[in-house]
């Protein structure tokens, strides 16, 4: 009898150990020090980024893998609004012609963009994941367009918005890769 009890006390510490020590697709997460957002991030190419995006973001902590994904977009979205708010001004502000030659090109292509991060998470959460890849992968397309731009004209040392297009390649970047991870886990 005391053997059945026994037997019994180990099953249900290894069913409720099984059931709460672990989030379902992240293995080897356990704790709130190893959470989730740090598991997804590690397996992304910016994961500091990635982090501190998230962690910034209150509905995060209670997200899924997918949930991340669709924070991450949100968050190039936003990023990609405020770079091209941030093209209109300098357009205004510029006289230089070549230097307006690469901003009207910068303009037309953060046009796209801030139309196609919102179609990206559009199709995340319909789960048609290949669309979501596609449309977040233009953001990359489109900032690395912008920034090319200014190496056409040699008389422009640098561009004005090389921060601003790695900071949205980063993003739609790690958005990629969180949504491959999501595709893993399927």
């Amino acid at each position: 009898m005391e053997n059945i009890k026994a037997v019994s006390m180990v099953m249900f510490i290894v069913i409720i150990l099984c059931f709460s020590s672990n989030r379902p697709g992240v293995e080897g997460v356990r704790g709130e020090e190893n959470d989730l957002i740090e598991a997804i991030c590690k397996k992304t190419s910016y994961p500091d980024v990635c982090i501190k995006t998230l962690r910034s973001s209150p509905g995060s902590s209670g997200a899924d893998v997918k949930g991340l994904a669709h924070i991450i977009l949100e968050s190039a979205s936003t990023y990609s609004n405020d770079t091209y708010e941030q093209i209109k001004k300098l357009l205004k502000e510029t006289k230089d012609k070549a230097m307006r030659n690469c901003l009207d090109v910068c303009f037309q292509v953060y046009d796209l963009t801030i139309h196609d991060i919102p179609k990206a998470i559009k199709y995340l959460e319909s789960g048609d994941y290949d669309s979501a890849t596609e449309y977040a992968n233009d953001g990359i397309i489109d900032s690395d367009t912008c920034e090319s731009s200014f190496s056409e004209f040699p008389e422009i040392p640098k561009s004005p918005l090389t921060d601003r297009n790695n900071g949205l390649t980063e993003l739609c970047t790690i958005a990629l890769d969180i949504i491959a991870i999501q595709l893993r886990g399927k």
